[in-house]
């Protein structure tokens, strides 16, 4: 990831919107044009109607901000070393505007690039310009880096711009030098235009390649570029300019304009506006990685000893692997650093095994020496977590994650030692059914896809018993034995959660039983041990169970609601698949004793039996007592 992009830009792109207040409607322009501003008018002139005029000119007064320009600059060498600078202009019109511009900030790795503050400037109604000084500048450790200090070599520079107020003109140049290349005689870019949340006069992107550099080049639909070559260099430019406030494609989409209607867009599915590599394929990327970790994963003598005391009485592989990933997994604490936000190159795993923490790669290699010392193998597995592969452009810039692929005989174990608590072969939903980069020990690396279901069949069984008083309270205790992605989840909340706080779960708890009240005396079962189901048990009380506002007294059985996939947003004309996640049973179960004085009417029993599922519930009245069963 060299030349990432600064902490800045990131935040300029995400963070803006809440800024903006409603601006007037009118000017349209062509993407990639700055407005024109409208011709001066003679005074004999008829005035022109308010349409035709808001046409010609925009009227931007009611932004918080307008950047007037921005512009990024990449400059590479062929060793992989090179130069990046942002340069911004920014009208601020609002306190809202200070707000966010009144503190700059910067990221940068000291490990192997150096920033520069070239200038930064604000610019008077009157004329007059105050400029930052050196003084204004704090060179910072990252917040991350706090954490786990010796992890990454992440820094940022903050700015307090003088004298900032509404009205004012910012002006700042940036300069990124990277001296240390993040792999030797490579580079590559990742880039997005500001789209949405702010107007954006002109937004330009420059990248300056040596013209014998080799490079794939991935553009999305409506950012192709400009290329020139220029003393052995080839320069491409982009220019794009955001000039329609959101508000307008917000009307739109209420008045259900076909014409500005979108296809259907999955957050997964996401590419940056420009992608550029000098990697050629995939193998390529997998052997300069596989050469950052290689002498990092060979074990020291103790990593040997504690491998083999793990693994003493442990049968077959598939058992001295299983042993060896739970040791990993929970015994050392995952640092949240994505791949690339602190270093590509892993630590050694002998550091690791001393430091007791590591992040995604650092805890993989833990796992591999490990393995190595007991003969067996575990490859490095590089994917993104938020979204998928763009398979035809083979960079490291794309990876977020490393987990780990472990073969034992004729399968081939994946594992996540990031979860902690996570069954071995039980990956994240997020982390399922997605192209990933693997790396084996010999061999070419490849595209592979993670596995779309976890390795068992996923079950949830929830079962409440209980009364209700005359006075509409129920008092009933509530079992519940998960496995799958929810007992991934309440694992890592208990966990994670003293065992003097867990009355803050009662929530989550009360949810899953169906009684949303005040929940005490839980106890679980270990949330390490990951040889069975993960059970919690409860006693769960709500005074106002019954609801007294009717004539015809209505009870709302405490049964949860089965949960699917959710498909807001999903047009009636969609052709794509409707995807309900891996095979699941699940099983709700409540026997619920009744006030004396009151005579209970059943629900209806109901059976359903489709190709993808089946659904049954029944329910039975003996005396007083309710009893029901609900299956899907």
């Amino acid at each position: 990831m060299p030349f990432p992009r600064s902490a800045q830009v990131i935040a300029f792109v995400l963070t803006l919107s809440f800024l903006f207040t409603t601006p007037a409607r009118g000017f349209q322009s062509v993407p990639g044009q700055s407005p024109k501003p409208a011709p001066t008018e003679p005074a004999h002139d008829k005035p022109k109607a308010p349409a035709e005029a808001a046409k010609q000119k925009p009227d931007y007064s009611q932004e918080a901000v307008v950047v007037e320009q921005i512009a990024t600059n990449y400059r590479f060498e062929r060793d992989g070393t090179g130069q990046r600078d942002l340069s911004l202009r920014v009208k601020v019109q609002s306190d809202a505007g200070v707000e966010r511009f009144g503190q700059l900030i910067f990221g940068y790795s000291s490990a192997n690039e150096k920033l520069d503050m070239d200038f930064v400037r604000v610019h008077k109604a009157d004329g007059t310009v105050v400029n930052a000084a050196a003084t204004d500048i704090q060179d910072l450790t990252a917040p991350i880096a706090r954490e786990a200090p010796i992890y990454t070599d992440s820094r940022q520079k903050h700015i307090t711009v003088p004298g900032l107020r509404p009205g004012d003109v910012l002006e700042y140049h940036i300069v990124w030098t990277m001296h240390t290349a993040m792999a030797q005689n490579h580079f590559w870019v990742e880039h997005d235009f500001i789209k949405k949340g702010v107007i954006v006069l002109n937004d330009e992107l420059n990248v300056n390649i040596p013209s014998a550099s080799k490079v794939k080049l991935k553009t999305e639909k409506g950012f192709e570029p400009s290329i020139k070559e220029q003393d052995g260099r080839k320069i491409y430019s982009w220019k794009h300019a955001n000039l329609k406030p959101d508000s307008e494609e917000e009307d739109k989409e209420k008045k259900g304009d076909e014409e500005e209607e979108k296809e259907e867009v999955d957050p997964e599915e996401f590419r940056p506006d420009v992608q550029l590599t000098t990697f050629q394929s995939w193998d390529e990327v997998g052997q300069w990685y596989a050469g950052l970790q290689r002498d990092r994963i060979v074990p020291d003598e103790k990593i040997k000893v504690k491998a083999e005391e793990i693994i003493k009485g442990r049968a077959t592989e598939k058992e001295k692997a299983q042993a060896l990933y739970e040791y990993v997994a929970k015994n050392f604490r995952y640092v949240s650093l994505s791949l690339g936000q602190g270093r590509y190159q892993p630590h050694a795993a002998a550091d690791v095994m001393v430091n007791q923490y590591g992040d995604c790669k650092d805890k993989h290699t833990l796992l591999a020496s490990m393995l190595a010392a007991t003969g067996l193998r575990a490859y490095p597995v590089l994917m993104n977590s938020s979204r998928k592969l763009d398979v035809d452009m083979p960079s490291p810039g794309q990876f977020d994650h490393v987990i780990s692929a472990i073969p034992v005989g004729n399968e081939t174990l994946w594992a996540d030692t990031t979860a902690e608590v996570a069954p071995v072969g039980l990956l994240s939903p997020r982390l399922r059914n997605k192209k990933a980069l693997m790396i084996p020990t010999s061999g070419p690396a490849h595209l592979e896809t993670t596995p779309a279901e976890p390795p068992f069949l996923s079950s949830e069984l929830v079962n409440l018993e209980g009364t209700v008083d005359d006075l509409g309270k129920i008092t009933a205790k509530a079992r519940l034995v998960l496995h799958g992605d929810s007992e991934m989840f309440m694992r890592f909340m208990f966990r994670r959660t003293p065992k003097a706080n867990w009355k803050s779960l009662g929530f989550y708890l009360g949810l899953a039983a169906g009684v949303r009240g005040e929940v005490t005396d839980i106890t679980t079962s270990d949330p390490a041990d990951l040889e069975k189901p993960f059970e919690i048990e409860f006693k769960v009380t709500r005074n106002d169970f019954l609801d007294w506002s009717s004539k015809k007294l209505k009870i709302e059985l405490p049964f949860p609601p089965f949960s699917l996939p959710q498909f807001g947003g999903r047009k009636a004309s969609s052709k794509k698949p409707l995807e309900l996640g891996p095979p699941i049973d699940i099983s709700y179960s409540l026997k619920l004793t009744l006030p004396s004085k009151y005579q209970a009417r059943l629900p209806l029993p109901l059976k359903v039996a489709r190709d993808y599922g089946e659904y049954a519930a029944t329910y039975k009245l003996e005396g007083q007592t309710l009893t029901g069963q609900r299956t899907l």
